[in-house]
Protein backbone atom coordinates (compact mmCIF):
# COMPACT_ATOMS: atom_id res chain seq x y z
CA UNK A 1 0.00 0.00 0.00
CA UNK A 2 1.48 3.75 -1.11
CA UNK A 3 1.33 5.35 2.12
CA UNK A 4 3.17 8.90 1.18
CA UNK A 5 0.77 12.12 0.56
CA UNK A 6 -0.80 12.48 -2.68
CA UNK A 7 -1.43 15.36 -4.47
CA UNK A 8 -4.27 15.19 -6.76
CA UNK A 9 -5.77 17.82 -8.62
CA UNK A 10 -9.88 17.74 -9.39
CA UNK A 11 -10.81 20.06 -12.05
CA UNK A 12 -14.70 20.82 -13.50
CA UNK A 13 -15.64 23.68 -16.14
CA UNK A 14 -18.40 24.35 -14.07
CA UNK A 15 -18.89 25.25 -10.15
CA UNK A 16 -22.14 23.01 -9.97
CA UNK A 17 -19.92 20.18 -11.16
CA UNK A 18 -16.89 20.87 -8.86
CA UNK A 19 -18.97 21.33 -5.99
CA UNK A 20 -20.05 17.72 -6.23
CA UNK A 21 -16.67 16.76 -5.91
CA UNK A 22 -15.84 19.61 -2.77
CA UNK A 23 -18.74 17.90 -1.05
CA UNK A 24 -17.98 14.37 -1.78
CA UNK A 25 -14.44 15.18 -0.26
CA UNK A 26 -15.45 17.11 3.09
CA UNK A 27 -17.79 13.97 3.84
CA UNK A 28 -15.21 11.41 3.49
CA UNK A 29 -12.89 13.89 5.33
CA UNK A 30 -15.48 13.95 8.01
CA UNK A 31 -15.49 9.98 7.75
CA UNK A 32 -12.25 9.27 8.71
CA UNK A 33 -11.66 12.31 10.48
CA UNK A 34 -11.15 9.94 13.79
CA UNK A 35 -7.75 8.57 11.91
CA UNK A 36 -6.20 11.55 10.48
CA UNK A 37 -4.05 12.46 13.53
CA UNK A 38 -2.65 9.22 13.53
CA UNK A 39 -2.37 8.08 9.93
CA UNK A 40 -0.49 11.44 9.08
CA UNK A 41 -1.21 11.18 5.38
CA UNK A 42 -4.28 13.05 4.32
CA UNK A 43 -4.36 13.46 0.78
CA UNK A 44 -3.57 17.10 -0.54
CA UNK A 45 -6.39 17.85 -3.23
CA UNK A 46 -7.27 21.30 -5.28
CA UNK A 47 -9.92 22.21 -6.53
CA UNK A 48 -9.83 24.04 -9.45
CA UNK A 49 -12.49 25.70 -11.79
CA UNK A 50 -11.26 25.42 -15.73
CA UNK A 51 -13.98 27.57 -17.41
CA UNK A 52 -15.77 26.24 -20.10
CA UNK A 53 -13.88 25.18 -23.44
CA UNK A 54 -10.54 23.53 -24.53
CA UNK A 55 -8.49 26.39 -24.55
CA UNK A 56 -9.54 27.36 -20.83
CA UNK A 57 -9.04 23.63 -19.51
CA UNK A 58 -5.48 23.10 -21.11
CA UNK A 59 -4.38 26.42 -19.55
CA UNK A 60 -5.50 25.87 -16.49
CA UNK A 61 -4.51 21.92 -16.11
CA UNK A 62 -0.93 22.72 -17.35
CA UNK A 63 -0.54 25.71 -14.97
CA UNK A 64 -2.04 24.03 -12.09
CA UNK A 65 0.57 20.67 -13.26
CA UNK A 66 3.62 23.54 -13.43
CA UNK A 67 2.91 25.28 -10.04
CA UNK A 68 2.89 21.77 -8.02
CA UNK A 69 6.56 21.41 -9.58
CA UNK A 70 7.52 24.21 -8.86
CA UNK A 71 6.35 24.45 -5.63
CA UNK A 72 7.91 20.61 -4.51
CA UNK A 73 4.70 19.31 -4.69
CA UNK A 74 3.84 17.42 -7.91
CA UNK A 75 0.54 16.04 -8.63
CA UNK A 76 -0.20 12.45 -8.77
CA UNK A 77 -3.53 12.59 -10.36
CA UNK A 78 -5.52 14.65 -12.43
CA UNK A 79 -8.55 14.12 -12.66
CA UNK A 80 -11.24 16.01 -14.68
CA UNK A 81 -15.21 15.80 -14.12
CA UNK A 82 -18.85 17.07 -15.04
CA UNK A 83 -22.13 16.22 -16.90
CA UNK A 84 -22.26 15.51 -20.82
CA UNK A 85 -24.29 14.61 -23.68
CA UNK A 86 -24.37 10.95 -24.61
CA UNK A 87 -24.34 9.56 -28.32
CA UNK A 88 -25.66 6.08 -27.00
CA UNK A 89 -28.58 6.37 -24.62
CA UNK A 90 -28.17 2.36 -24.22
CA UNK A 91 -24.95 2.29 -23.12
CA UNK A 92 -24.82 5.64 -21.28
CA UNK A 93 -28.91 6.48 -20.18
CA UNK A 94 -29.94 9.66 -18.17
CA UNK A 95 -27.81 9.79 -14.94
CA UNK A 96 -25.50 7.39 -15.77
CA UNK A 97 -21.48 7.67 -15.37
CA UNK A 98 -18.56 6.68 -17.98
CA UNK A 99 -15.06 6.71 -17.68
CA UNK A 100 -13.50 7.74 -20.77
CA UNK A 101 -11.02 5.72 -22.15
CA UNK A 102 -10.14 7.36 -25.30
CA UNK A 103 -10.21 11.20 -26.04
CA UNK A 104 -10.85 13.08 -29.95
CA UNK A 105 -10.86 16.58 -30.70
CA UNK A 106 -14.44 16.45 -32.88
CA UNK A 107 -13.73 19.80 -34.42
CA UNK A 108 -9.89 20.50 -34.93
CA UNK A 109 -8.97 19.87 -39.00
CA UNK A 110 -9.76 21.36 -41.83
CA UNK A 111 -12.96 22.24 -44.01
CA UNK A 112 -12.42 21.06 -47.73
CA UNK A 113 -15.12 20.52 -50.53
CA UNK A 114 -15.23 16.81 -49.20
CA UNK A 115 -15.91 17.98 -45.80
CA UNK A 116 -14.22 17.67 -42.61
CA UNK A 117 -11.25 16.44 -42.45
CA UNK A 118 -9.32 16.21 -39.01
CA UNK A 119 -5.58 16.49 -38.83
CA UNK A 120 -4.88 12.75 -38.90
CA UNK A 121 -7.20 12.12 -41.90
CA UNK A 122 -5.61 15.89 -43.34
CA UNK A 123 -2.56 14.46 -43.61
CA UNK A 124 -0.59 16.92 -40.37
CA UNK A 125 -0.94 14.08 -37.51
CA UNK A 126 0.49 10.78 -37.47
CA UNK A 127 -2.10 8.57 -35.21
CA UNK A 128 0.57 7.23 -33.43
CA UNK A 129 2.62 10.31 -33.14
CA UNK A 130 3.28 11.60 -29.30
CA UNK A 131 0.74 12.25 -27.25
CA UNK A 132 -1.47 10.16 -29.25
CA UNK A 133 -2.49 6.40 -29.82
CA UNK A 134 -4.20 4.83 -32.60
CA UNK A 135 -5.66 8.48 -33.48
CA UNK A 136 -6.53 8.89 -29.61
CA UNK A 137 -5.66 10.73 -26.42
CA UNK A 138 -5.70 6.96 -24.52
CA UNK A 139 -5.83 6.97 -20.66
CA UNK A 140 -3.92 4.37 -19.11
CA UNK A 141 -4.71 2.61 -15.61
CA UNK A 142 -3.61 4.66 -12.48
CA UNK A 143 -0.70 3.44 -10.77
CA UNK A 144 -2.68 3.48 -7.48
CA UNK A 145 -4.61 0.12 -7.74
CA UNK A 146 -7.42 1.79 -4.69
CA UNK A 147 -8.97 4.50 -6.73
CA UNK A 148 -8.39 2.18 -10.29
CA UNK A 149 -10.58 -0.26 -8.60
CA UNK A 150 -13.35 2.44 -8.10
CA UNK A 151 -13.22 3.45 -11.71
CA UNK A 152 -13.40 -0.07 -12.82
CA UNK A 153 -17.21 0.34 -11.50
CA UNK A 154 -18.34 2.54 -14.65
CA UNK A 155 -18.12 1.96 -17.81
CA UNK A 156 -15.59 2.74 -20.19
CA UNK A 157 -16.54 5.26 -22.83
CA UNK A 158 -14.91 7.07 -25.81
CA UNK A 159 -15.18 10.89 -25.74
CA UNK A 160 -15.13 13.47 -28.12
CA UNK A 161 -14.47 17.13 -27.19
CA UNK A 162 -16.30 19.97 -29.13
CA UNK A 163 -15.69 23.45 -28.76
CA UNK A 164 -19.39 24.44 -30.28
CA UNK A 165 -21.90 21.74 -29.03
CA UNK A 166 -23.36 19.34 -31.50
CA UNK A 167 -27.22 19.98 -32.10
CA UNK A 168 -26.95 19.20 -35.59
CA UNK A 169 -28.49 15.84 -36.57
CA UNK A 170 -25.85 15.90 -39.64
CA UNK A 171 -23.03 16.64 -37.48
CA UNK A 172 -24.20 13.80 -35.20
CA UNK A 173 -24.05 11.45 -37.31
CA UNK A 174 -20.55 12.73 -38.86
CA UNK A 175 -18.95 12.55 -35.41
CA UNK A 176 -20.93 9.31 -34.20
CA UNK A 177 -19.30 7.58 -37.69
CA UNK A 178 -15.76 9.36 -37.15
CA UNK A 179 -15.37 8.12 -33.79
CA UNK A 180 -17.66 5.73 -32.51
CA UNK A 181 -18.01 8.35 -29.33
CA UNK A 182 -20.08 7.71 -26.26
CA UNK A 183 -20.10 11.10 -24.65
CA UNK A 184 -19.59 14.56 -25.79
CA UNK A 185 -17.72 17.18 -23.80
CA UNK A 186 -15.94 20.56 -24.62
CA UNK A 187 -12.83 19.65 -22.08
CA UNK A 188 -11.96 16.11 -21.93
CA UNK A 189 -9.57 16.13 -24.71
CA UNK A 190 -7.82 19.09 -23.21
CA UNK A 191 -7.08 17.46 -19.87
CA UNK A 192 -5.89 14.45 -21.38
CA UNK A 193 -3.29 16.28 -23.93
CA UNK A 194 -2.08 18.61 -21.10
CA UNK A 195 -1.18 15.64 -18.30
CA UNK A 196 -0.04 13.08 -20.93
CA UNK A 197 1.97 16.44 -22.13
CA UNK A 198 3.33 16.72 -18.42
CA UNK A 199 3.54 12.53 -17.93
CA UNK A 200 1.30 12.76 -14.47
CA UNK A 201 -1.56 9.98 -14.57
CA UNK A 202 -5.67 11.21 -15.29
CA UNK A 203 -8.69 10.43 -15.60
CA UNK A 204 -12.02 12.08 -17.40
CA UNK A 205 -15.51 10.56 -15.51
CA UNK A 206 -18.64 12.26 -16.94
CA UNK A 207 -22.35 11.35 -16.35
CA UNK A 208 -24.74 12.47 -18.50
CA UNK A 209 -27.53 14.74 -18.66
CA UNK A 210 -28.94 14.44 -22.19
CA UNK A 211 -28.77 12.60 -25.46
CA UNK A 212 -26.22 14.81 -27.57
CA UNK A 213 -28.07 16.56 -30.46
CA UNK A 214 -30.85 17.44 -28.42
CA UNK A 215 -31.30 20.85 -27.42
CA UNK A 216 -34.25 21.05 -25.81
CA UNK A 217 -33.59 21.39 -21.73
CA UNK A 218 -36.94 20.19 -21.10
CA UNK A 219 -35.82 16.52 -21.85
CA UNK A 220 -32.57 17.18 -20.04
CA UNK A 221 -31.94 15.66 -16.40
CA UNK A 222 -29.15 17.56 -15.19
CA UNK A 223 -30.30 16.98 -11.31
CA UNK A 224 -29.73 13.42 -12.19
CA UNK A 225 -26.65 13.81 -13.29
CA UNK A 226 -25.44 15.64 -10.62
CA UNK A 227 -26.53 13.04 -8.45
CA UNK A 228 -24.69 10.56 -9.94
CA UNK A 229 -21.68 12.88 -10.32
CA UNK A 230 -21.30 13.39 -6.63
CA UNK A 231 -22.20 9.78 -5.42
CA UNK A 232 -19.15 8.49 -7.88
CA UNK A 233 -17.09 11.67 -6.64
CA UNK A 234 -17.94 10.27 -2.97
CA UNK A 235 -16.76 6.29 -3.86
CA UNK A 236 -13.68 8.52 -5.69
CA UNK A 237 -12.84 10.00 -2.70
CA UNK A 238 -13.19 6.93 -0.29
CA UNK A 239 -10.71 5.21 -2.71
CA UNK A 240 -7.76 7.50 -2.42
CA UNK A 241 -8.49 7.53 1.42
CA UNK A 242 -7.93 4.60 1.45
CA UNK A 243 -4.90 4.35 -1.41
CA UNK A 244 -3.38 6.75 1.79
CA UNK A 245 -3.67 4.25 4.29
CA UNK A 246 -7.18 5.07 5.73
CA UNK A 247 -10.41 2.75 6.54
CA UNK A 248 -7.84 0.08 7.38
CA UNK A 249 -10.73 -1.18 9.44
CA UNK A 250 -13.25 -2.11 6.50
CA UNK A 251 -13.53 -5.78 5.98
CA UNK A 252 -11.80 -7.43 2.55
CA UNK A 253 -9.88 -4.23 1.97
CA UNK A 254 -6.96 -5.03 -0.04
CA UNK A 255 -3.76 -3.19 0.69
CA UNK A 256 -0.99 -2.73 -1.88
Amino acid sequence: MKTSVMNILFTAAEQEELDCALKAYREIQEEYGAEIPTCGNAPKISFPLTGIGAVQACHKVTGEILRGIIKGEPYNIVANIGIAGSYDMEAFPMGSAAVISREHFGDLGFGTKEGFKDLFEYGILEENGFPYTAGALARPDLPYSEIEKVLHKYGNGVGVTVQTVTGDPAKVEELRNRYTPHIESMEGAAVYYAAIQENVPFFELRTVSNAVGERNRKNWDIPAALSTLEECCREIMKGIFKQCGYGKSEKGDNKD
